[in-house]
């Protein structure tokens, strides 16, 4: 028999050299890792040992880390790391056997004791009572129960997540298992839900994941909103429903900001467009930071249609204010999910101005000064996640074949907008501040200010004024105007 070597990370190793290994067995994901030669970037260990706070508290002190409760149905405690975590869950008679038996997956059901893990060299001592080994050598997954997933349904979820992740493929037996028990998964605390789902979103697999999600019946309990898309009609612009639009859409985001280049004729053709584009200074890191966020919005950016849809007499479809409306549907859901402030804030920007990149510019007419510092002053950092959601639509919109003609146009149109530079940039970021704009013209403190001093700096941007001087008679008309005419002035948008 061969010696199972592990191999991990000097951090890694470092952690479980702190930990007390008497009596303590590592479990689940670690050990399958371990067995199949897989070197997670951010180490999740689960440890089973008798008096689980007591352990977890004391290597908690040794990490230099607290270790707090995480279940209230189960003694489970975690210690949280730089870079991954530690679950220390409770092994009561120190029945180990008992503990395996009720994990999920066979691969995951397997142990070895902390001291002979923590060196590599733990075939004489794995515990591997349902041919988890054999499993990992298939990369299959196979339930340790026919229950297994009616005890916690989440493990619904964390099946396509290990398999859009890592490649471990769900036995026949599996998959009907989750058909027939996907109505289960909101049962699941909606913070679990979010992890395993924020897990899938961030996979290069995502479109295959999210059709695994829509066969199996799960990606309509997690997003309901996304069901009412179905068989909407879109004609004549739309070549699919609702909802198959926005599950295309998700395949053209991830193929178009992919770090490697999508495989193709039709891909690899529309991505070389994009090139020189995802050269530019900054633009990759951009997209990387918003790669949660964008991929969310380009999955929830037409959820608002059924709801705003509308029939002309020739036949033609409209859904006026859908994008609004789908801006606070996608926060109703994901508030509902837990999801952070900041991605729940970054997702409806992108659905709400989804349109925006295609309206900057009159139908034949390259856009405006005006119009593109308008668009930069309201979206920031979002306008190159903006454009890029533009881009997944209008391909999801038209299919790649139809648009591959034209799509030389739509990648010029994107570099146009995200080139622009006003024309004059002030030195302290504008040419009168809220107190100069009061001094010119006698106003008090209030949102006309600040209205002013937005028309101030777009006029500056599109070099309409270029001094302070100008700067300042401008904003004596636009205080006179609205003097004479109260509150026609508006905010830039």
């Amino acid at each position: 028999m061969t010696t199972t070597k592990t191999s991990m990370k000097t951090d890694a190793t470092g952690v479980l050299s702190e930990l007390d290994p008497d009596g303590a067995w590592m479990v689940g994901g670690a050990v399958r890792d371990a067995i199949a030669g897989i070197e997670a970037d951010h180490p999740d260990f689960d440890i089973a040992v008798v008096n689980a706070e007591r352990w977890a508290r004391n290597a908690g002190q040794r990490l230099r880390a607290p270790a707090v409760k995480i279940s209230t149905h189960f003694d489970i405690w975690r210690i949280p790391l730089t870079e991954g975590q530690i679950d220390v869950w409770d092994l009561p008679d120190n029945d180990i056997e008992r503990d395996l038996r009720r994990r999920d997956f066979t691969v995951n059901a397997m142990a070895a004791p902390l001291a002979d893990f923590r060196i590599g060299e733990f075939d004489a001592s794995l515990l591997d009572p349902f041919g988890g080994r054999f499993d990992v050598q298939r990369r299959v997954l196979r339930l340790v129960d026919d229950g297994a997933l009616r005890d916690d349904p989440l493990r619904m979820l964390r099946a396509v997540r290990l398999e859009a992740e890592a490649g471990w493929r769900p036995d026949a037996e599996l998959r009907s298992a989750i058909k027939r028990d996907a109505a289960l998964i909101v049962e699941s605390a909606a913070e679990r839900q979010w992890e395993e789902f924020r897990r899938i979103l961030l996979s290069d697999r995502l479109p295959w994941a999210l059709r695994r999600l829509e066969r199996s019946g799960l990606l309509d309990r997690i997003m309901p909103e996304l069901a009412l898309g179905r068989g909407v009609d879109q004609r004549p612009v739309h070549r699919r429903d609702v909802f198959w639009h926005q599950i295309d859409a998700v395949h053209w985001t991830t193929r178009l900001t992919s770090v490697t280049a999508p495989r193709g004729t039709q891909a690899s053709a529309i991505r070389r467009e994009l090139e020189p584009l995802l050269q530019v200074h900054g633009v990759r890191a951009i997209l990387d930071e918003w790669r949660l966020p964008l991929r969310l919005a380009t999955l929830l950016h037409d959820i608002g249609k059924p709801q705003t849809r509308s029939v002309d007499a020739d036949g033609s479809t409209h859904f006026f204010g859908h994008s609004e409306l789908g801006a606070a549907m996608a926060r109703q859901r994901l508030t509902a999910l837990r999801v952070p402030s900041q991605t729940i804030n970054r997702v409806e920007l992108l659905v709400g101005q989804h349109l925006r990149p295609g309206q900057v510019n009159s139908p034949g007419k390259p856009p405006t000064d005006r119009a593109l510092h308008r668009f930069h002053t309201a979206l920031g950092d979002a306008a190159i996640p903006l454009c890029w959601l533009f881009l997944a639509d209008s391909l999801a919109t038209a299919g790649a074949e139809a648009l591959l003609p034209r799509w030389r146009g739509y990648a010029a149109h994107v570099a146009r907008i995200l080139a622009w530079q006003p024309r004059r940039a002030a030195p302290a970021g504008r040419i009168l501040d809220g107190n100069a704009i009061m001094e010119a013209t006698g106003l008090q403190p209030g949102p006309l200010v600040g209205v002013i001093r937005a028309r101030i700096d777009e006029a500056a941007a599109v070099g309409e004024i270029t001094d302070a001087d100008e700067a300042r008679e401008l904003a004596r008309r636009l205080a006179d105007a609205e003097a004479v005419s109260p509150s026609h002035l508006t905010a830039v948008p």
